[in-house]
């Protein structure tokens, strides 16, 4: 039987030797490559063509679903197995658009099922429903906050970060203009897609969108906005969690 062709995709080096690993067990199945970028990975797909993809969800700049977004530009349509941390707005996704999906750490157990339940799938009817499922679902609604005078409402995409000050808190935004909401830090983390949105220490979240580095040494995230460096340190423990 031929085996299948797959490529890994995730921005730690550590995470995709292990899937790398583990799949070493698998004889039917040939690992191609492994990415650490969606750009890096789009060039991989459209020159190797493989069968299968491991797909690391939270990604710095570019995540898994924007992979899926240009995979389908390309009319690209291998099968998809979303590897994440445990992410209940991503997963909700994945499950409400039939996707496969494995939860870090990977256990070889749930590995194998989902091997074995894409052989028995890879023949079947095309995917690209499930992608348009997929995109569908994880289209971002614009978010109601309470301010000092009623109501606002955002659309994720336009908040560069948000910064708590006690109960308040400011979004500086795209345009250039700061909104302070009456909503803790906390909540605010809860509202925000969390594939697209990372707390970098206790009282700023960052959009993913404009982060181009943390640096582990100096503890420290940078954000570039409009050639502009923004940094804001970044503790060690939330490090581990990006």
């Amino acid at each position: 039987m031929e085996k299948i062709k797959a490529i890994i995709v995730d921005d730690e080096p550590d995470a995709r030797d292990i899937i790398a690993d583990l799949l070493s067990d698998f004889s039917d199945v040939e690992v191609l490559s492994k990415e650490e970028s969606v750009d890096k990975a789009l060039t991989v797909v459209r020159r190797l063509k493989p069968d299968l993809i491991f797909l690391d969800i939270d990604m710095p700049k570019k995540t898994g679903f924007d992979l899926i977004r240009e995979l389908k530009e390309y009319n690209l349509n291998p099968a998809i197995i979303f590897v994440t941390a445990y992410n209940e707005y991503a997963i909700e996704a994945i499950k409400h658009a039939a996707f496969d999906y494995l939860v870090k750490p990977i256990d070889i157990d749930d590995l194998k099922q989902s091997v074995e339940r894409y052989k028995k799938e890879r023949n079947s009817a095309p995917r690209l429903d499930r992608i348009e499922t997929l995109l569908k679902s994880m289209q971002e609604e614009r978010l109601k906050f309470s301010t000092r005078t009623g109501y606002i409402f955002i659309d994720p995409s336009e908040i560069i970060y948000c910064q708590a000050h006690h109960n308040y808190t400011d979004l500086i935004m795209t345009n250039d203009k700061k909104q302070t909401v009456i909503v803790n830090i906390g909540r605010i983390e809860n509202m925000l897609p969390k594939a697209k949105f990372i707390k970098v220490n206790r009282s700023v979240i960052i959009n993913k969108q404009f982060l181009t580095e943390i640096n582990r040494k100096e503890k420290k995230c940078i954000l570039r906005v409009n050639d502009e460096d923004i940094s804001f340190c970044m503790p060690k423990e939330y490090i581990k969690l990006t």
